[in-house]
Formats: C-alpha cells, sequence, structure tokens
C-alpha cells in the first residue's frame, strides 16, 4: 500500500502553472478554459523554454524539461489562476505556429494531489496534466451539456485537444520522457464517451496506466473519489499497473 501523503505536506513541494484563455467559437460566448497544467517541483524557469516567468512555453524540446508522464483527465473542472498574467486572451483554435501559452501560477485541487502523490512514490519531478476538453466547469451535466452544443457549432471540436484541428499543438504537449506513460482518470460518466475515443485514438501506441470502471471499456475509475479510502484505492491500483 502507497503512503498517502497529505495535501500540507505536498504544497510544500509542488507548484501548478496553467495556461488559461477564452476560447472563440462562432455563435457561442466565449468559453473560459484552461489548454495545460504543469505540476513540478522544479524551479519555475525550468518548467518550459521562455524566457521570463509570464513567458514560460510548455513544449520545451530539452530532455530534462520533458514530463516524467503526461495525465489526461476529463476537464479542468474549477480550476482557477492565483496570480496575475495573461489568463484572459480570446483564442480561435488551432493556435498559431510559435503561439507561446503564458502560465500562470495555479491553485490545486484534490485531484491534482492525488497526481503529486503518484509523483512522490515514482520520485517524478514534472507531469503534464491535459484534458478530454479544455472547458473549465466543475458540474458534470453542465460539461457534458456544453460539449453537446458546441458539437453542433462549425470550429465547436476544438474545446479539445485530441481534435483533428489542433494536431499540432497536441503533439507538441504529448512530448514527454522516453517510455513515459499516460495515465487516464477520465471518469464513467457515458457522456465522455466520444470525448474519450478520440483521446485513445491519438495516443495509441503509448503506455497507458488506468484504472477501468464503467460500463464500456473507454471509461475509468476517477482519481479523487469523495472518500478517502476510495482515494486510496485508487492510487494503490495506479501505482501497482506501472
Amino acid at each position: 500500500m502507497s503512503t498517502f501523503t497529505y495535501a500540507a505536506e505536498l504544497k510544500k513541494t509542488f507548484r501548478c502553472y496553467g495556461h488559461f484563455y477564452r476560447l472563440h467559437v462562432k455563435g457561442i460566448e466565449p468559453q473560459l478554459c484552461r489548454s495545460v497544467l504543469e505540476i513540478t517541483s522544479l524551479p519555475r524557469e525550468a518548467v518550459g523554454a521562455g524566457t521570463g516567468p509570464n513567458d514560460l512555453f510548455s513544449n520545451s524540446g530539452a530532455t530534462g524539461n520533458l514530463p516524467d508522464a503526461v495525465v489526461i483527465m476529463m476537464n479542468p473542472g474549477s480550476s482557477r489562476p492565483i496570480e496575475d498574467g495573461d489568463t484572459d486572451s480570446l483564442l480561435t483554435m488551432p493556435l498559431p505556429a510559435g503561439f507561446k501559452k503564458p502560465l500562470v501560477l495555479t491553485q490545486p485541487d484534490n485531484t491534482q494531489y492525488q497526481i503529486m502523490r503518484i509523483m512522490v512514490s515514482k520520485h517524478w519531478k514534472h507531469i503534464r496534466v491535459l484534458n478530454i476538453s479544455d472547458l473549465r466547469d466543475p458540474k458534470s451535466p453542465s460539461f457534458i451539456a456544453r460539449t453537446q452544443k458546441l458539437a453542433a457549432l462549425s470550429g465547436g471540436a476544438t474545446h479539445s485537444l485530441f481534435c483533428e484541428a489542433r494536431t499540432a499543438e497536441r503533439e507538441t504537449m504529448l512530448h514527454r520522457k522516453t517510455g513515459a506513460p499516460f495515465i487516464i482518470g477520465w471518469g464513467q460518466d457515458a457522456g465522455l464517451i466520444p470525448l474519450a475515443k478520440q483521446c485513445l485514438s491519438r495516443i495509441a501506441g503509448g503506455k497507458i496506466i488506468t484504472v477501468p470502471a464503467g460500463n464500456d471499456p473507454v471509461l475509468t475509475a476517477h482519481p479523487s473519489p469523495m472518500l478517502q479510502s476510495k482515494k486510496e484505492e485508487w492510487l494503490d491500483a495506479i501505482l501497482t499497473s506501472f
């Protein structure tokens, strides 16, 4: 059984940096989004390849800056920045070539603490968190309804990094250390199946670690169930899968 490190201790070691933006799709109001989250114990300047604290780019080609794993979950939930920076840009996807993602310090949540616990057990210093949708929404029914609404709009599919239009950006975001796994945990809502299948088609061939759940084989257990005992069960299941 893994050692369950509590949040107060994790906060001393790890920091989260995210890229926040507003997605522009014609026919709907701008959508609050986050495209990536970097969880790291490295110095801030080592997270990306930018030249300053507000110019960090999370696609660094330097081997030392590549993540030890890429975690893919449902969506950013209620994730929010806790420092000033460029977090309100109105962007149309796909991003232009060479676009630099400004990363800002981000408030961690219970799910991210679970990821940090994996990092403690594996002695990792950097994990990249992506989602099957960039939409920030803490309520699953509302989130699913929004993805369905977007699916009916021209360009609406671009809320997901795993859509065809965002291939260049996705390939950059999936760049990781040699042999680094994908850790999957997007939950069991049947409304996620189309987005989950799209994601799995993009990462085929990579090492995938997950806890299966639900009635469909593409659905997975969420990393952070309500009960602590269930959190510990998920963590143990993931760690024994390596």
